[in-house]
């Protein structure tokens, strides 16, 4: 009885038919492997599986052969979801910072006010007369000093006398001891209120006090008055006018 034929898988009837195009193929059990490597021997596109794993940590199904090409497609994680929010503006907060101040000034120091400044009124001027009757008395008592007399001091009354003396003469234009209206010199000085009236000199026409001076002292009588140690003080009097110009006049008093 005939023993019954056993039917061959296709698989490997596929790959003894391209085993057979290029020689004897060796006899050996055939399978999904041997396939694909034949098919690579034959420059065959490769068989590739795809394992789809949604686990990362699941292993690629490479349990085949070896030369298999094994593409594992990794479900890639979720994108963060994007906001429709504007993106946040950054904000850099500075420090607080003091606003600058102006320091505040010291209070100034008040001036106390000056006391209104008394303006001293100048000293008046003397005239020329004045000056001139001066120092007639300054040459007096040089010449009195040098004769060991002591000097005289200028008294205002006496010279009230002399002055007043020498301008009547200029005004009404004589020259004498005696007034026109009959007073001496004791009489006068009396009048100006000296009570001891001594003596009396009077010139006219020199023009300066040496001038004047110079005449009595070349004069014994008016020398003699001048240098009388006894005689304290004086008053000397000059007027302008008449018809010598200008008239002296000494007056002293005990």
């Amino acid at each position: 009885m005939p023993r019954p034929r056993t039917a061959l898988p296709a698989a490997a009837l596929a790959l003894v038919a391209l085993a057979g195009c290029g020689g004897p193929a060796a006899p050996g059990p055939v399978n999904a492997g041997n396939i694909a490597n034949a098919a690579a021997a034959f420059g065959a596109p490769a068989a590739t599986s795809t394992t789809a794993a949604s686990d990362p940590a699941s292993p690629s199904s490479a349990s085949g052969a070896a030369d298999a090409t094994t593409t594992t497609a990794t479900t890639p994680s979720s994108p963060a979801p994007s906001s429709s929010e504007a993106p946040a503006t950054t904000t850099t907060t500075q420090p607080p910072v003091a606003p600058t101040s102006t320091p505040a000034q010291p209070p100034k120091q008040e001036t106390p006010a000056q006391p209104p400044r008394t303006t001293q009124a100048p000293a008046p001027q003397k005239s020329d007369v004045e000056i001139a009757e001066e120092k007639v008395i300054a040459l007096t008592n040089e010449q009195r000093k040098a004769n060991n007399c002591p000097a005289v001091t200028a008294d205002a009354r006496l010279g009230k006398a002399a002055r007043a003396h020498s301008a009547d003469m200029a005004a009404q234009n004589y020259f004498s001891h005696v007034s026109k209206d009959g007073r001496s010199f004791v009489d006068r000085i009396k009048a100006a209120g000296h009570p001891s009236p001594g003596a009396e000199n009077i010139a006219a026409g020199q023009r300066t006090p040496e001038d004047v001076m110079k005449s009595w002292m070349d004069s014994e009588g008016h020398r003699a008055n001048i240098l009388n140690c006894g005689l304290k003080t004086l008053g000397v009097g000059m007027a302008k006018g008449g018809s010598y110009g200008i008239y002296w006049t000494q007056n002293f008093g005990w």
